[in-house]
């Protein structure tokens, strides 16, 4: 059972539960199970040859389709039973549901797909026998990508003389070789190389689209410039501004297709420049139409493949031999069926870390070329357990290349149910999948978020064709995301559906399949959102699990989505003119995750939401015109995200807004809170009563003082609200009192600490205590004229100082970012008291900023005597510039 599909297995379990007795009469059942006991023989074969025989993939995704309206009818009928308990005012809503008519249906549909197992000659699945270790495996260590650049010095070294060489000027460079073979690696290591060369570079990830639009914001985004503009012709004026009379390098990775004409906007858009484009792609006609310089990649020699598989596989060991006898000639037979491709020799080596001979042998023994990723992706996808296969595989209705937020993935796994976890860990678990994907390298790092390895996109967009589906929709026509070689096999059942909109794009009213959809994410680019289309769509989409529609400019959710009982993620942030929620979203008993972030119009929560006793994440950043939360908050004790919080009512009556001491019972909140509106109204009590310190999964908290009202109270209600121990990040902002309460000293896992505008403060805390404190930020705090040995925390002299074994004697073990910023009065920074010992304080430190401290006049010892620390010095004329490096 637990070796098979996890959509399937859900399913399964809802006959295995006896969940639908109620729903179809005993005979029914049992012959149902019969049934089901009959295909769940062979699945997990068939789940195996789906990928190489399309006519066992139409069976297995046949047999999907059913188990997806068995959770369906299921999780409808527990709906009613819930609803009726609850005397739940939504109850008409479900009135329409004909359970036993869809029963007795998704039971001939079974009995078809049985009939057609011998056809298609599937026998009983039967686990591999795992074979006897000859050699154990040898445990990889530290594990790098440094080796996709192998054999390939005299390409790097070409790329780079072309960009830089002042006499000869490349307009545009194209990297120009088929998937895998390492383009986009080659040409990241020439970026990094010669970025410093260069006023303005920024690296753009094309992929299938050439939208002028978005690769501008692309730019501005990848130099460190986020879009003000929406409108193309402000964006230009913006991407101008920086690149005018600039010497400028542009990145523009995987390029599919190239119009002349987009081409020429780009460049028109760029203006007066000294621009320098380097592109990667694999048509020839890209770098014809860009007017290229072409450098085409050739594959890499067998024995290059086989160390990339080697470090892959095993990491930097600083001992090959044990791997060369072991490992070296089945590895080098692997190596060849790479046929070149850096990218496949990655893919095949993390496959195999951690793998036994046997198992090495056994992927010789692969009757095919390792000639592309899709062949190594399957071998890799087919290793993985079942519930990770499901994860992965509802990714691809992410486009190429975009960049997954981690939570954001985990929360939409969640809503569908993919997640094999009670539900107290199932954020835990989900944290574990992203990992063990990681390991495999279905994802890296990238763009603040998480990539999709190259061929474990395409050959997963692929498998789950007919299960989650892409759709890009401009001036009013559709195209799929792969083009005319992923045509539908079947009349469209998919259950998840990505809508792509681009510029000015009218949102449509109907899509094929809505009815049965589970998920729908609208990734616009500044397209109106037409809320009678919308309402119309959504009327249609009743088990709607996940809904996304960030960023699609809605002023006004529909009541319709108030009728979507099976959500259970919402996301509606960086909707800037949405100013209210309807009441009617109470309705929504199912619902994990609401996400509001970025809202800034929304002035009120309605006080409805208090129903939503299954919400476990509440996001509600940056809504900067909500002042309160509705008091029904306090009794949603699932919650694990609730991201900004109020010390005061905001003008509310206490009736009707939580206060401060409401945090009591929310015990399972994690990662970071934000707590806004402290001081004024906010009573002692209320401090002690919310019990942050019993917040055992809090790991960042900010503090936010209110500016206006009475400041007296802001010393005693700091001391009383004790953040919890394993406190990692702490920001307190506009505080009013003279000093620090003692507890922060007691922060013995804090990492990050930032005090900004503190302004009654004239001595700083001995922050020196801190032993993991990492970085330190003390902005705006007039009244500080001194810093001297009690900020180390330390009574540091010279005989304690050469007390090796003391660790009490290091100030600052671990601190390696120090800022200063704005200590108007600051005069003086003392050292230790007596002589030697400064190099145990700050040993780790490699940033110093002092910025804006006009009267600070020398810098202490333990500070200049780093050699190798390079202080930035700004806004400070009392104080003796640091010498420059005379390197760039």
């Amino acid at each position: 059972m637990e070796n098979r599909d996890t959509v399937i297995m859900a399913g399964a379990k809802v006959l295995e539960n006896g969940k639908s007795h109620e729903v179809v009469n005993r005979r029914m059942w049992s012959r149902a199970r019969e049934v089901l006991l009959a295909v769940l023989d062979v699945i997990e074969e068939a789940e195996k040859k789906q990928a190489r025989d399309p006519e066992v993939k139409l069976w297995f995704e046949g047999v999907k389709d059913i188990c997806y309206e068995l959770t369906d009818v299921s999780e409808e009928f527990e709906l009613v039973q819930q609803a009726k308990k609850l005397r739940f005012v939504g109850l008409r809503l479900l009135q329409h549901l004909k359970g036993r008519r869809k029963m007795k249906s998704i039971l001939r549909e079974f009995e078809a797909l049985r009939e057609e197992v011998g056809k298609l000659k599937l026998g009983s699945s039967s686990e591999l026998p795992v074979p006897v270790n000859l050699h154990a495996p040898i445990t990889p260590s530290n594990i790098s990508g440094k080796e996709l650049i192998l054999g390939r010095e005299a390409v790097i070294q070409d790329v780079i003389s072309k960009l830089t060489d002042r006499h000869v000027y490349h307009p545009c460079i194209s990297l120009v070789g088929e998937s895998g073979i390492g383009k986009t690696a080659i040409a990241r290591h020439v970026y990094e190389s010669v970025r410093g060369k260069f006023h303005f570079a920024t690296w753009v990830t094309v992929s299938k689209q050439f939208n002028v639009k978005r690769i501008v914001k692309s730019m501005l985004k990848g130099s460190g410039h986020e879009p003000v503009a929406a409108e193309m012709e402000l964006l230009e004026a913006e991407i101008q501004n920086l690149t005018v009379d600039a010497r400028c390098l542009i990145v523009l990775d995987d390029v599919f297709h190239l119009d002349p004409n987009r081409w020429f906007h780009l460049l028109s858009v760029l203006g007066p420049c000294s621009s320098m484009f380097l592109i990667t792609t694999q048509m020839e006609r890209v770098a014809e139409v860009a007017e290229s310089t072409i450098v085409f990649m050739r594959s890499l020699l067998d024995e290059d493949c086989w160390s990339i598989i080697k470090h892959h596989a095993f990491g930097d060991l600083k001992n090959e031999s044990p791997v060369e006898w072991i490992f070296g000639q089945v590895g080098r037979e692997i190596a060849k069926k790479c046929q070149g491709k850096p990218a496949v020799a990655k893919s095949v080596g993390n496959m195999l870390r951690g793998r036994s001979y046997e198992e090495w042998h056994q992927v010789l023994q692969i009757d095919s070329q390792w000639s592309d990723l899709r062949s190594s992706s399957m071998w890799n996808f087919s290793l993985m357990p079942p519930a990770l296969r499901q994860c992965l595989l509802y990714c691809s209705i992410f486009p190429k290349n975009y960049s997954i937020q981690e939570d954001k993935l985990i929360k939409l796994w969640m809503a569908q149910g993919f997640i094999a976890s009670d539900e107290d860990m199932m954020e835990i678990e989900g944290r574990k999948y992203v990992k063990q994907l990681r390991d495999c390298s279905a994802f890296q790092d990238g763009d603040g978020g998480l990539i999709m390895d190259e061929g474990m996109t395409d050959f997963i967009q692929d498998l789950a064709q007919n299960e989650c589906r892409i759709m890009f929709l401009n001036d009013g026509t559709t195209a799929e995301e792969a083009g005319e070689n992923r045509a539908l096999t079947k009349a469209p059942h998919y259950r998840h559906c990505t809508l792509c909109l681009e510029d000015q794009t009218t949102f449509p009213d109907s899509i094929a399949n809505a009815e049965k959809l589970h998920t729908l994410m609208v990734l616009s680019e500044s397209s109106d959102i037409d809320s009678t289309n919308l309402a119309s769509l959504l009327s249609r989409m009743k088990r709607i699990r996940a809904l996304d529609l960030s960023s699609c400019t809605i002023q006004q959710l529909p009541l319709k989505a108030a009728e979507l009982l099976h959500l259970r993620y919402l996301n509606l942030s960086f909707n800037h003119e949405l100013k209210k929620l309807p009441s009617a979203i109470s309705n929504l008993l199912n619902l994990q995750t609401l996400n509001l972030n970025g809202c800034n119009s929304l002035r009120k929560l309605p006080k409805s939401i208090r129903k939503l006793i299954k919400l476990r994440h509440l996001e509600i950043l940056w809504t900067t015109s909500l002042s309160y939360l509705p008091k029904g908050i306090a009794t949603l004790t699932l919650l694990r995200t609730l991201n900004r919080f109020f010390g005061s009512s905001g003008g509310a009556s206490r009736s009707k807004a939580c206060s401060l001491g409401d945090l009591e019972n929310l015990n399972n909140i994690q990662e970071w809170i934000t707590i806004d509106g402290l001081g004024g109204e906010t009573e002692i009590s209320e401090a002690k009563r919310a019990g942050l310190k019993n917040k055992k999964n809090l790991f960042g908290l900010e503090l936010w003082f209110s500016i206006a009202g009475s400041e007296g109270n802001h010393q005693i209600l700091l001391d009383n609200l004790k953040a919890p121990s394993q406190l990692q990040s702490l920001g307190i902002f506009h505080y009013g009192g003279s000093s620090f309460p003692n507890w922060i000293i007691e922060l013995n896992g804090l990492k990050q600490l930032l005090l900004v505008n503190c302004s009654e403060c004239n001595v700083l805390p001995p922050l020196g205590k801190l032993p993991c404190l990492e970085s330190l930020e003390i902005k705006n705090m007039p009244k500080v004229e001194m810093v001297g040995s009690e900020f180390l925390g330390i009574g540091l002299n010279h005989d304690d100082a050469g007390n090796e074994g003391s660790s009490s004697a290091i100030a600052f073990p671990r601190l390696q970012k120090l800022h200063f910023i704005t200590l108007g009065r600051w005069k003086g920074w003392t050292g230790i008291n007596g002589n030697g010992g400064d190099e145990k304080v700050m040993p780790l430190l490699s940033s110093l900023s002092v910025v804006n401290c006009e009267s600070l006049r020398s810098l202490p010892d333990y500070i200049k005597k780093k050699e190798n620390l390079k202080p930035v010095i700004e806004g400070c004329s009392r104080l003796p510039r640091p010498r420059r490096s005379k390197n760039r």
